[in-house]
């Protein structure tokens, strides 16, 4: 048991209830600061956290909180989401909107740490920070590459990245910058980057049929349990964190994980269709990681198929 306590902001989005889970698991106490949202997911586990209703465009309220709980460590998910869409898409509806939660609240998140005197503060950035691949001709590329992102929710990373450099030089505040690949499993309700391969895994039955429309070049993904693990090790960890981390679950294709969808279901079969994505992203590197903090994943590619199809229960019995 650790004995630490944790203000997760933003706790109720996907990534952000992981956490909560993995953090409680690990025998940390947990409070969560954020606004109520439609979809609660942490609502089976209400009595096991503190909660603060809020909002990270009021620095006061989010210091109160932060004082109140005694944490040690803050963790920031809030982003703009407007509807089902997911991240990237919302930036692009509201660019004004997207720079106030993810830019200027992550920097009212900075200065409740200050004020509450919590001393490391995790926060999600994306790996959409760096633009097309194209702009990288050696790769998986490490944290020291520029960032070059194509859209408003990429750019707001790279703002953030930039304040979250400002607060450590300026302030002292020990904050990192988690690099996040795109993050799939149980319970992803927003139809964003993920929205086929979801819909694949939950359509998987012996004798069903699916079309998986994708790209076929390689792409980083993540299975959740993975991430919302590594962001514990990286806030437990005794000693300095880097500035800023890429993490990743495991490399993989399209192709791939229609293969590996259909050796996890017998009778199961995926025809792939191959579509271009929009914006086709660097291959990263989680040396830094590896070395620094010690993480390794559990999950690769096979086992994350077959774990999620078992616990979304769309496998027959």
């Amino acid at each position: 048991m650790s004995g630490k306590t944790a203000i997760v902001i933003g706790a109720r989005g996907f990534v952000g209830s992981n956490t909560v889970r993995a953090f409680l698991a690990a025998g940390w106490k947990v409070h969560c600061f954020g606004p109520a949202a439609e979809h609660d997911m942490l609502a089976d586990i209400r009595g096991q956290i503190e909660e603060t209703i809020g909002s990270v465009e009021d620095v006061e309220a989010m210091a109160a909180a932060m004082a109140d709980s005694g944490a040690e460590v803050a963790l920031n998910f809030a982003a703009f989401s407007a509807g089902d869409g997911g991240l990237a898409k919302s930036g692009e509806l509201d660019a004004d909107r997207a720079f106030e939660i993810n830019v200027n609240g992550l920097r009212r998140s900075f200065d409740a740490a200050l004020e509450a005197g919590v001393g490391r503060v995790l926060w999600s950035s994306s790996t959409t920070l760096y633009g097309p691949s194209a702009h990288y001709p050696d790769q998986p590329i490490t944290e020291t590459a520029e960032p070059r992102p194509q859209g408003v929710y990429g750019l707001t990373k790279a703002m953030g990245e930039q304040l979250s450099l400002y607060y450590r030089d300026r302030h002292g505040l020990e904050t990192v910058a988690v690099r996040l690949p795109l993050v799939f499993g149980p319970g992803l309700w927003y139809r964003g980057a993920a929205v086929a391969l979801m819909d694949m895994l939950r359509g998987a039955r012996s004798g069903g049929r699916h079309v998986l429309t994708g790209p076929d070049t390689p792409v980083d993904l993540m299975y959740v349990p993975d991430c919302a693990e590594a962001l514990v090790v990286i806030a437990a960890h005794p000693g300095a964190v880097p500035e800023r981390l890429n993490i990743n679950g495991f490399t993989t294709s399209y192709p791939d994980l229609a293969r590996a969808a259909e050796a996890a279901v017998p009778g199961f079969e995926v025809a792939f269709h191959a579509r271009p994505a929009p914006v086709v992203y660097p291959l990263i590197s989680t040396g830094l990681l590896e070395a620094e903090i010690g993480f390794h994943p559990r999950f690769g590619l096979e086992d994350a198929v077959r774990d999620f199809i078992e616990r979304e229960g769309a496998a027959d019995a």
